[in-house]
Order: C-alpha cells, then sequence, then structure tokens
C-alpha cells in the first residue's frame, strides 16, 4: 500500500495553535484519508505526517429513481453520468450507477485541501489565500511514494519540497519520500519530532543543574523551537530582594524562562549566535525584573490598607457591586464559619492586591503578594498565611490550606462568589464556564469534607444543588449513596459526604437491610398518596399495630451526623412495621382511617429517612 508524507508549511505557529492541531489531524485524516497518521511531527513551522493509504478509493453507488419509476426517470438519470439505461444496476428497490474507485493519487489534491481547510483553531486570521488559519500558510508538501503531489488550494505552493531551519538552512529542501522525511528535514537544522524535541531540552537543562517549572512552560516551550538549544544566563543579584515568586513569574509569564536558583536561570533558543542570544535575553529579563522592582515598591509605599480603601472603585461581578461590598460579605462569613480575629482581619485586607499594580501585570500573584503586603505592613503571620491561602485549593486536587484562618477565608470566598453568581441568574452552561464555578464548588467541597469547615448547607442558597452535585464526583461511593445523603436531615456539607460514606460502609449489614426494607415498604405503598391526614389522629387506631408503631416512632431520635446508633436505633422499628403490613389493611373503605394509616407510614417514612433517602439505593 503507498504512503504518503503530508506537511503544512505556515510562519510561526503559537503553541496553542500546535496543540489544537494536535488534537483535530488524527480525526480529519481518517475522514479524508480514510487512515489515521501513523505519527505526528508539530513544530512552530509545520504540522506534518505520514499515513499508509489505500491505492484506490472505494468503489461507489449512485443511487437513482426507484424501479417503478425506470422508463420515466432511467433515461436522463443515466444520459446525466454518460452510460446506457442497461448499464444502471438494482439495488434495493432503486436503480443506480456503479462507479468504481480512483487512483488515489487522483483524489488526494482535493483531499488534501479539504484537511487544511478542516482545521479550526481558537484564533485564526485570513491573509489572501481563501481559507483561514491560525498563521499564514507558506507551503504545502506531499510526497506519495517518492511522487510530489499538488494540493488544490489557491495561492499556496505544493509539491515535494518542505523548508529547513529559517535561520541556519534558509531554503528549500526535497522530501524523497515518508520514509526519509525526517532524515531530510534533520540535515536541514530542523528536529520535526515533539518527542525528541523535549528530550533535548530536559537534557540540557538537567546538565545546568536543578531548575524548576512551576507554571508549566515546557510543554509550551517545545512547541515554539524547531532546533532546541537550552542555555545558561544570569540576571543583576540586586533583583533578588524582590519576593522568590514575583522573580519566577516575571521569568515565567512573559519570556517562559527556567529558574535555576540564585541569579541563575536557563532558556531555549531556535538558533542564532550563543553569545548573542544569552546578552539579549538577559536584557529582556532585567528589563522585566526592573519593572517588577519599581511596581514593587509602589505597591509597598501604598501599603495594604491603602490598596484596601481602593476596593471600591473595582467591580466584582456586574450587578454584585465592588470588591469593597464583597469585603463586608466576606468578613461576615468568616465569622459565620467558625474563623477568630485573624481571620476575620485576613477577611477584611484579602482583596488589597486586586488594587496593585504589580497584580494587574501578573494576576497569577494574587494572594500571594497580598500576603507579603501584609508581612510588611506588620500584620500577624497567621493573618499573612490567610491570604495567601484564600484561593486554596485552586483545582481539585490543589492543596488546601495549611492554616484554620486559611480555610476559613477560603471556603467563604468560594461560598461568596457561588451563592452571588447564583443569585445573578449565572451559571456554566455546558463547557462553559466563566466564572469558575465548578472549580469553586468543587473547592468549597474538599474545604467542607477534608479541611472540617462547617460549610452549612441552607447557606448555599440557589447554589445548593449545584454544589452538592458536585459530591458525586468528589467521593469514592456511588452516587446513589451521595444522593441518599443529599436528601437527609443533616445540616452540614461535609456531613453530607461523612454520611453517603456511612450508608456505604453499612450498606451490607443487617440493621442497613431492616431499616432500608421498612423505609422501602412504607415509602412504596404511600409515598405518592395525596389523601394522608395532616396531622396522627389516635382515637382512629383499631389495632394495637398501630398503636404500637406510632408509639415507636415517637420515640424515635435519629441523629444522622452519629450514624451508627441512629442505624442501630431506627432498625428497632423495623419488626413492628413488619407487624403492622400483617395486620393492618391501610388502604381501608373509611377514608379517615385510609388517611391517618397513611399519614402514620408517612410518618416512618420521613423519620427513617432523617438518614437519607433510601429510595435512591438499588434493592440490598
Amino acid at each position: 500500500m503507498p504512503k504518503l508524507l503530508f506537511e503544512i508549511g505556515c510562519e510561526e505557529l503559537p503553541a496553542a495553535a500546535c496543540m489544537e492541531a494536535g488534537l483535530q489531524l488524527p480525526e480529519l485524516s481518517r475522514a479524508h484519508l480514510g487512515a489515521s497518521p501513523e505519527e505526528l511531527f508539530i513544530g512552530p513551522r509545520r504540522l506534518a505526517f505520514p499515513v499508509t493509504v489505500a491505492e484506490h478509493t472505494d468503489d461507489e453507488w449512485i443511487k437513482g429513481p426507484p424501479e417503478a419509476l425506470r422508463e420515466k426517470a432511467a433515461p436522463g438519470f443515466a444520459k446525466r453520468y454518460g452510460v446506457a439505461v442497461d448499464d444502471l444496476t438494482l439495488r434495493d428497490g432503486f436503480l443506480g450507477l456503479e462507479v468504481p474507485g480512483r487512483p488515489i493519487a487522483e483524489v488526494l489534491p482535493e483531499r488534501l485541501a479539504e484537511i487544511v481547510r478542516g482545521l479550526q483553531f481558537g484564533k485564526s486570521m485570513t491573509w489572501g489565500a481563501g481559507f483561514r488559519f491560525a498563521r499564514p500558510v507558506r507551503w504545502l508538501c506531499a510526497v506519495l511514494d517518492g511522487e510530489p503531489i499538488s494540493v488544490a488550494l489557491e495561492g499556496v505552493p505544493s509539491g515535494g519540497l518542505s523548508y529547513g531551519h529559517r535561520t541556519s538552512h534558509p531554503g528549500p529542501v526535497e522530501i524523497p519520500s515518508a520514509e526519509g522525511y525526517l532524515e531530510a528535514l534533520r540535515a536541514a537544522g530542523v528536529e520535526p519530532d515533539r518527542a525528541v524535541r523535549y528530550e533535548q531540552i530536559v537534557a540540557g537543562l538537567d546538565a545546568l543543574g536543578p531548575w524548576r517549572d512551576p507554571s508549566g512552560k515546557l510543554d509550551e516551550v517545545v512547541y515554539l523551537v524547531e532546533a532546541a538549544r537550552v542555555q545558561e544566563a544570569s540576571f543583576d543579584e540586586r533583583f533578588l530582594e524582590l519576593p522568590a515568586r514575583v522573580i519566577v513569574t516575571t521569568m515565567q509569564a512573559h519570556q517562559r524562562y527556567f529558574p535555576l536558583g540564585g541569579n541563575r536561570f536557563a532558556f531555549v533558543a531556535n538558533g542564532g549566535d550563543p553569545a548573542v542570544v544569552r546578552a539579549g535575553n538577559e536584557f529582556v529579563l532585567s528589563g522585566r525584573l526592573e519593572d517588577a522592582e519599581f511596581t514593587f515598591r509602589r505597591d509597598v509605599e501604598v501599603g495594604i490598607e491603602g490598596l484596601a480603601d481602593r476596593l471600591g472603585a473595582i467591580t466584582y461581578i456586574a450587578g454584585a457591586g465592588t470588591y469593597a461590598e464583597k469585603t463586608e460579605r466576606l468578613v461576615s462569613l468568616v465569622g459565620e464559619l467558625g474563623g477568630d480575629a485573624d481571620a476575620r482581619r485576613a477577611a477584611t485586607l484579602a482583596k488589597a492586591d486586586l488594587a496593585s499594580e504589580l497584580v494587574r501585570e501578573f494576576t497569577e500573584l494574587q494572594g500571594y503578594i497580598g500576603a507579603e503586603y501584609a508581612r510588611r505592613a506588620g500584620e500577624s503571620e497567621s493573618v499573612a498565611a490567610a491570604i495567601e491561602e484564600q484561593y486554596f485549593p485552586d483545582s481539585a486536587g490543589g492543596p488546601l490550606p495549611r492554616t484554620p484562618q486559611g480555610a476559613a477565608l477560603a471556603a467563604a470566598d468560594k461560598l461568596d462568589h457561588l451563592t452571588t453568581a447564583f443569585g445573578l441568574g449565572t451559571r456554566p452552561t455546558g463547557s462553559r464556564d466563566p466564572f469558575g464555578l465548578r472549580r469553586a464548588a468543587i473547592g468549597l467541597n474538599r474545604l467542607a469534607i477534608d479541611g472540617n469547615v462547617p460549610v452549612q448547607r441552607a447557606s448555599l442558597g440557589p447554589a445548593q444543588e449545584f454544589v452538592e452535585e458536585r459530591l458525586e464526583g468528589l467521593l469514592n461511593v456511588p452516587v446513589e449513596f451521595v444522593r441518599a445523603a443529599r436528601a437527609s436531615a443533616v445540616g452540614g456539607l461535609g456531613e453530607v459526604a461523612r454520611l453517603a460514606q456511612a450508608l456505604h460502609a453499612a450498606e451490607r449489614g443487617e440493621a442497613f437491610g431492616a431499616v432500608y426494607e421498612a423505609y422501602d415498604r412504607a415509602n412504596r405503598l404511600v409515598g405518592k398518596r395525596d389523601d394522608a391526614a395532616e396531622h396522627l389522629d389516635e382515637s382512629l387506631f383499631e389495632h394495637d399495630t398501630e398503636r404500637e408503631l406510632a408509639a415507636a416512632i415517637g420515640k424515635l431520635e435519629l441523629d444522622p451526623a452519629d450514624f451508627d446508633s441512629a442505624l442501630a436505633n431506627a432498625a428497632t422499628v423495623a419488626p413492628v412495621v413488619a407487624r403492622f403490613f400483617d395486620d393492618v389493611m391501610v388502604i381501608a373503605e373509611d377514608d379517615r382511617v385510609r388517611g391517618n394509616r397513611v399519614r402514620l407510614l408517612l410518618d416512618v417514612r420521613d423519620e427513617l429517612g432523617r438518614l437519607g433517602d433510601f429510595s435512591q439505593i438499588p434493592g440490598s
């Protein structure tokens, strides 16, 4: 079977565009070429892949008129395709034409063009070639078993030529075949294989000593170079007086440098004279650090209290007031969540750094730089730590706050964010979540479960269902037990999680089975009836078992927070429920008697239901 090499040559692509193309090319290849790429070679100036294709396209049957209309419609259909009526074949009651497959080389020009046009990017542009792309497409290289293919895209040269490294080998490179692609480009100063570039960069960084990449820039840098060369550089030691994260953020946010400790850093070059490239990168970083130093000192001069005074001019969410108003809510919520005086003080200053010049430049410093400003203003370490931890956890697996003050503040921040957004009618739709509400809900659950912050379900307001739904993906128990616990009488978010776990752990026990059966029988018989008496009337009892069951339910005091004890107590009612069903006809002819018995069984269901909605759990 023939082997094809296809390369889309571009102006330098952003790393995000390279990643987007890498996700789409396999499906586009399958759709238009009938096979998946054997490899992907993706870099800043080229998107390429080899693929083995069939020698011919599949035979095609073109459906024509129904056989019943042979005399009227068949001649016209046959004439349209240049065949005789006798050449038409019959299939499933319709006349049609069997068209044999074509040699793959004949269809590749248009099919390869469809692959190029089919790539979609988050940001794209036009430049006069008649289609959109992340950056201008400058050449197309297509070679089928050594034979060049012209691609049907006007304005873009195509054939068997690629191009080498922009500075070291700028001229055209003839690609002899798919098998010879890598060798030809490597000889022209280009490493097309992302995995090889990654290994080269890591090896170069390792050779310079311990290095860091806290912002994950390596995955981006590997798409920005075609000939990776790792170099060491340094900056003036006076900048080491800045907070460490300010230095690292300045290095990584814009320049994608890798800290090496002290005043040393590493960068990945894409060619050029090493000495000149090093000097240029040192010059750029020096300017960035000077700007950060100037901005940091200005913020310190204003002080964290002064920054907090500016929050009234910064809108929080449209329709939800300013950050000054949010701060007032945070102080109140922290108190409700059990925060001490230091936690409330931290809440007062938590959002102050949003008014700082440094955070306007580097948003990723939120919290961290506010804590630094608090320390320099003489605030206690517990206050500063809480300010730094207010956004924890910032992901499903992110770290929790280390201090109780930080945990209370972080929970208050997420709780306010959720209730405010949902109060405005804003909630995630599909994959869109511009306010990060899913992340906030997961974080709030984790703070309640693992951080022991007493988040009350009633405080969630319109966001309660949304927040509690996130528990289903956080807890290592079947979702049915989470849903059962959500319908219980527990008041805290963390208690819902612990009850779900307790229900699951007890499922195979004798007490659970007894309570489950009692709840299930009562609920199935009367759960959907609407003729229950408003209150139980003991004067309408006709059987001793009715009185016994009413007395047993009246004595129950089930605290789902003390699950083991509550389950054992609930199990004592199960035999009485069983005798009731043996002795009593619930659906009596007398309306009042029937309504009273329905009410009694609803009381049984509701009291046992304090431990959860057992109907959510599949029968045990």
